[in-house]
């Protein structure tokens, strides 16, 4: 009966030790770091975070040609590299700003540039009585996901610094909170036609 009383204590003693170890509190700076590494490379675990973001959202969920979608993201985060500047939490440390400085290409021209494709194209097929409505989908996000890849070949990057809140929350992390204008500058003025 000691033996197993020992042996039950040595278990949870050796399991509360475990718990202690991964019970680290996780930094801002951390958070933005993971969220930042994420984009690069399109980490849905970590991106699944953020959906409710309608430019997270759409990228992670949009419907098409694989291989339209890919070169789509690919060319939007292919030039995008950011630096940590600054991390701050208010005395309680309950919430944190993390100052970053992010570059891309700039993206901005590209919805115009499609926006002219896609009218050319819709245009010239629309009452030939071959398109249907999901062949027209498909080649409009072919020609969008060109005109991303296109502009992406830009050498010319535009740098921006953003401020990032986050709250703490009871998970003992922090919760980035996502803005729109955030991500407009993260994609290098990117607007995606929805």
């Amino acid at each position: 009966m000691k033996r197993r009383f020992g042996a039950l204590l040595v278990l949870t003693a050796v399991m509360l030790a475990l718990c202690g170890c991964s019970l680290t509190l996780t930094e801002p700076k951390e958070v933005v770091n993971d969220f930042f590494k994420g984009l690069k490379t399109k980490n849905e675990d970590v991106l699944i975070l953020y959906t409710e973001n309608e430019d997270i959202n759409m990228l992670l969920h949009s419907k098409g040609k694989e291989a339209d979608l890919n070169k789509m993201y690919d060319s939007i985060f292919k030039n995008f590299s950011y630096k940590i500047l600054s991390t701050e939490k208010n005395e309680e440390e309950t919430q944190a700003t993390v100052t970053a400085e992010v570059s891309n290409v700039d993206f901005s021209k590209v919805l115009k540039n499609y926006q002219k494709r896609a009218y050319n194209y819709m245009q010239d097929n629309l009452y030939s009585g071959n398109l249907s409505k999901k062949k027209l989908n498909a080649k409009c996000l072919s020609i969008f996901a060109n005109q991303t890849e296109k502009a992406s070949e830009s050498t010319k990057l535009q740098t921006e610094t953003i401020t990032i809140n986050l709250t703490k929350n009871d998970n003992y992390s922090w919760d980035m909170q996502l803005t729109e204008e955030m991500m407009e500058i993260i994609m290098g003025g990117l607007i995606i036609p929805l």
